[in-house]
């Protein structure tokens, strides 16, 4: 390469043309010099020859003046030249030339969200996201080799794939490599804490005063446009984390670029439903599955999968999806064995295959087995405290109600073994002793489901001493006294949304429930520290919603159905225990108090009351990925050491997980800290006697993620208003930008043309008038 090189200028110039002919235009006021110069023929005269040696001294000092006043001309007009040819230089280059310049830390945060994982064409979002980061490096190393660069995915921030790597030929490889070898997650994108952990990324390094925030994602709008407040700093702006890390010392700058689809269509399975309560081998069940169309348009004729196991079940087929909303899909099936079973629901793949599938589970048993504690046996079966409710669970007949009750009297109960039923019931028991509130409490920790009936037999004080202990035992509420009103009282439903009630309708009273009477009832007192409220979606009788003052509810207690007396007394209220759900009742199960047993209603609302007791509160199946798995052990039947299968069991092997106290009283529990994708993931538990259970946790996507749609610079600058930062659309918008670092020198030599033309006249006014 010579001493001029005409690629490196063009490479240095907007407009090389301009100065090509500016350069050649030089030579004009070198012509015009030669051409004036006065043509002198010489004649010698003696009288003249005492002046040769005044005009020799002079000779050499005018020509320097003439070559000073060409050489400024020349150069005003190869500085206009240039001007117009609009040359530029890497703002690095001018900052390194005068010794100034602070080391640059560039970060670079790509999403691997699964909606980059959304096919275009012949190639994902993702795969742009690796080419935009290529050309983001290659221009770090051809502008400014000496910063360092960092590669961060944002769904693990905390494990960078490069940090603060210089941009050297092996270092530089390496990050290729790395960046080749990505791929989305199944996670969605978390920005909540995102941007505070790229902070402390920053912040490790204390000498770092100068950052780049380069952020390459298809910034769906559910991520990035959040309201007021939302999370990921004040005021739900997403950058204020940075912004508080550059404070006024150092210098942030922040680009986000773009490469999302804008017009992407969308298709999911967003939800698949298995019915409330236990499900039971031989007994028809109605599954609801949920597919949304993310487009703003109709599609049709998608078709169903369903399959049980490996047990394909017959399609269906929704001849018109409607945009944007649930297209609900009912599937009847029945299980034929007890078990645990895998539940798959899958449409055909489009764009996003990965959200083209739903998992589920189901705990399939032979019947739901309850223990029925008789506080009140009598050898009269109208009389029986138990004989009526256990009559509704399992009525005579060739239909299995599915329903298999177990009646004990108090003695039986201390000997039974909670872990063989699914709902324990204390009809009118007078107390439980000590003994039996351990395992009630193990038990409903655990998944079951404790009901608990009034009656004569009740020790109020016993009940409060040892199961509601202040708020925080298994009752949730204080028993009271029993009340004996002048006139009967009726019951009002107060939650129309519960289980029980849902099928009696939003409003009025079409079965006559309200005119059951009610003779005498348990004084239920709810928890002083409430939360001041209750849902009240109707009533059934003569009150249709309960009285503020009135309305009372822990911040963990439903209160179902009240008494119409005036202060509004609390007839069945329920809480939450663990993964289990306590219902207490103020009232007996049998005619004693009431006749509500002789009523139409009194069998469906019992049936549905057991059936919601025995569905755990804190169900398995309802898992995301990236959530830890929990799965509760009784440590009287299993032991502490489980197995674990993945979603790609048996290509992977199983791994060992010992199982850990779950605190006092509430068994063990065996963990697994991060599902990284969608499936059904077994728990292998194995019991005393060397015989083995599974344990099935579906794990689904979040199906917020599948909504592609697309956040635009408007709204974003609305999002996060500061710090300021600048936006690309585009690998095309990206190329645009590469000359981001360029400074063009125009401004300058202009200066430099005014400055010089002024000296050449200044000069040549002083030299002229000494001639």
């Amino acid at each position: 390469m010579g001493l001029f090189d005409h690629s490196m200028l063009a490479q240095s110039l907007l407009t090389p043309s301009l100065f090509t002919w500016g350069a050649a235009a030089v030579s004009l006021p070198i012509l015009i010099h030669l051409f004036a110069r006065r043509r002198f023929r010489r004649i010698r005269w003696a009288a003249m020859e005492f002046l040769v040696d005044a005009e020799k001294r002079n000779k050499r000092r005018m020509f320097i003046e003439e070559l000073i006043l060409l050489a400024l001309r020349c150069l005003a007009i190869l500085a206009l030249a240039a001007m117009f040819a609009r040359p530029f230089v890497s703002s690095d280059s001018v900052a390194a030339a005068w010794g100034g310049r602070q080391r640059v830390e560039r970060v670079i945060l790509v999403d691997d969200s699964f909606s980059m994982g959304y096919r275009s064409g012949e190639e994902t979002v993702f795969d742009r996201a690796r080419s935009a980061v290529t050309r983001l490096v290659d221009a770090f190393r051809r502008e400014s080799p000496q910063d360092t660069v960092t590669l961060l995915r944002m769904s693990d921030i905390a494990a960078p794939v490069v940090a603060a790597a210089t941009l050297d030929q092996a270092q530089y490889g390496e990050i290729l490599t790395r960046l080749g070898a990505l791929e989305p997650t199944q996670l969605p994108l978390g920005l909540s804490k995102v941007f505070e952990q790229t902070a402390a990324v920053l912040g490790e390094g204390g000498e770092v005063l100068n950052a780049v925030v380069y952020v390459v994602s298809d910034f769906q709008q559910k991520d990035w446009v959040r309201p007021a407040g939302a999370g990921g700093g004040s005021g739900g702006n997403l950058l204020e984390p940075l912004r508080e890390w550059a404070g006024e010392e150092r210098g942030l700058r922040v680009v986000l670029v773009n490469i999302g689809d804008e017009n992407a269509v969308n298709q999911a399975v967003t939800d698949l439903v298995l019915p409330a309560g236990a499900v039971v081998a031989g007994t028809p069940v109605t599954l609801k599955g949920s597919v949304v169309r993310f487009a703003d348009a109709t599609a049709g004729d998608v078709e169903l999968q369903l399959t049980l196991g490996t047990q394909g079940q017959p399609t269906q087929t929704i001849s018109r999806l409607e945009p944007r909303q649930p297209n609900i899909v009912d599937f009847e099936v029945e299980f034929a064995r007890p078990g645990s079973e895998s539940i798959r629901l899958e449409i055909p793949d489009d764009g996003l295959p990965v959200d083209d599938t739903r998992f589920q589970a189901a705990e399939v048993v032979s019947a739901v087995r309850v223990l029925i504690v008789n506080g009140e046996p009598s050898s009269d079966a109208l009389l029986d405290e138990a004989q009526l409710l256990s009559t509704a669970l399992r009525p005579e007949g060739e239909v299995f109600s599915g329903f298999e009750p177990v009646v004990v009297d108090e003695a039986g109960f201390e000997d039974s073994r909670l872990g063989d039923y699914h709902v324990v019931v204390l009809a009118n028991v007078f107390r439980v002793s000590p003994a039996m509130v351990s395992a009630l409490d193990a038990f409903v920790a655990d998944g079951g489901g404790l009901m608990v009936f009034g009656g004569d037999q009740v020790d109020p004080e016993s009940y409060n001493t040892v199961l509601y202990q202040d708020g925080e035992g298994l009752l949730p509420a204080r028993i009271g006294e029993r009340i004996a009103p002048t006139e009967p009282v009726h019951l009002s439903i107060t939650d129309r949304t519960h289980p029980a009630f849902r099928a009696m309708g939003v409003e009025g009273d079409p079965l006559g429930l309200g005119a059951v009477p009610f003779y005498e009832f348990h004084d239920i007192q709810l928890p002083e520290d409430n939360a001041g409220g209750e849902a009240t979606t109707g009533a059934v009788g003569a009150v249709e919603a309960a009285p503020a003052e009135h309305q009372k509810a822990d911040r963990g207690v439903r209160v179902v159905a009240r008494f119409t007396d005036p202060e509004r007394t609390p007839a069945i209220v329920e809480r939450n225990f663990g993964r289990g759900r306590v219902i207490l009742l103020g009232f007996p199960a049998d005619k004693e108090w009431d006749t509500w047993p002789d009523h139409p209603t009194y069998l469906p609302v019992m049936l549905e009351l057991v059936q919601h007791a025995a569905t755990p509160a804190g169900l398995e199946g309802a898992r995301l990925v990236g959530m830890p798995l929990e799965v509760s052990i009784d440590p009287s039947r299993y032991l502490p050491d489980a197995m674990l299968r993945t979603p790609s069991f048996p290509d992977e092997p199983e791994v060992p997980i010992r199982a850990v106290s779950a605190g006092e009283n509430k068994g063990l529990v065996a963990r697994w800290d991060f599902a990284g994708r969608a499936g059904v993931y077994q728990f292998v538990l194995r019991r005393q006697d060397g015989t083995e259970d599974v344990r099935m946790v579906p794990v689904n996507l979040d199906a917020r993620e599948s909504d592609l749609r697309m956040a635009g610079e408007p709204e974003l600058r609305r999002a996060m208003p500061e710090p300021a930062f600048e936006y690309i659309v585009g690998l095309e918008g990206l190329d645009a930008r590469s000359g981001d670092t360029r400074v063009e020198l125009w401004r300058g030599l202009w200066v430099l043309v005014i400055v010089v033309l002024m000296a050449e006249q200044v000069l040549a006014f002083r030299w002229g008038r000494r001639r």
